[in-house]
């Protein structure tokens, strides 16, 4: 059965999504903004606001990316709370501290509306080749009821708990995928740096019990400096070492391999290169070697 779904957060997540599911023809709706004008061309409808999302979709998954976007699009005049009514699910798929996305459900719960924790682990890229992941959490019988439309999108959406516990998962991927990517800037770092070529590094490491996924996937990429084009770009992870830190403070967990994560995606976003490929790390810590010596 076809739903009509809209998605607030058309960037390039929100945009990828939307594609897949109108290829398989379900209805896609959005938010009429001069970047959204490409949907109404391939079939989609454009409406007014996110209040209005909300009372003609049978589904809207959230795909924002900044914490101002979640309170003027959810919070805000004309926003998703405002549209909230029974029988609407909302799937937040963002990546945010669990307690924002409780006040989202909390916002939307007295409209009869059931809103899931969502998180969506991967890049469009991902996304589009089956490899990404969808956790699911919160009423596990709505989960149920979402899951064809959310298994387009990932053949892996496993339900893992109530809500929240999908996001607290994400935080463990995420701080395995990032920590991973800085272990992999400082090898090659130090390989090079001792006078090893780029591809004899890689090759060796790729050949032992050393290589990661991150490794063989990013490895290459910095050994090129090929930070363009950028499918995964910094700006999508530096935020989400900054939530994993907190969650992990607020736990009284010792995380030092993420603070460090953290704080070298912090000097990326301080040499301007967010927009770069998230393997542009390797040029935060070499940075640090010119400054030492």
């Amino acid at each position: 059965m076809t739903r009509k779904v809209g998605v607030l957060g058309l960037g390039q997540m929100g945009g990828t999504v939307a594609r897949m599911l109108l290829a398989q023809d379900h209805k896609i709706c959005a938010v009429d903004r001069p970047s959204a004008q490409w949907l109404s061309e391939v079939g989609g409808e454009l409406v007014a606001d996110a209040s209005v999302l909300g009372e003609v979709a049978d589904i809207v998954i959230l795909l924002l990316s900044r914490e101002e976007d979640v309170e003027a699009a959810i919070f805000g005049p004309e926003g998703l709370a405002e549209g909230g009514r029974e029988g609407l699910i909302v799937a937040d798929m963002g990546t945010f501290g669990v307690a924002l996305k409780e006040r989202i459900r909390d916002a939307l719960a007295p409209s009869g509306t059931i809103v899931l924790d969502t998180p969506i682990s991967g890049t469009p890229e991902a996304i589009e080749t089956g490899r990404a992941v969808i956790m699911m959490s919160g009423d596990e019988v709505t989960c149920e009821t979402i899951r064809p439309v959310l298994e387009i999108l990932s053949p892996k959406c496993p339900y893992v708990g109530v809500f929240g516990h999908g996001m607290k998962l994400k935080f463990v991927l995420n701080a395995m995928v990032t920590n991973h990517v800085l272990v992999t800037a400082e090898a090659l770092n130090m390989g090079i740096a001792s006078g090893l070529e780029p591809q004899q590094i890689i090759d060796a490491v790729t050949s032992s019990v050393a290589t990661s996924t991150q490794f063989e996937l990013r490895a290459p990429v910095m050994a090129e400096r090929k930070w363009q084009p950028a499918p995964a770009p910094a700006r999508l992870v530096e935020k989400d070492t900054r939530y994993i830190v907190e969650h992990a403070e607020a736990l009284g967990v010792a995380a030092p391999i993420s603070r460090l994560t953290r704080d070298y995606y912090a000097k990326v976003a301080e040499m301007g290169k967010l927009e770069d490929e998230l393997s542009v790390i390797y040029e935060a810590l070499e940075d640090d070697n010119k400054r030492d010596r």
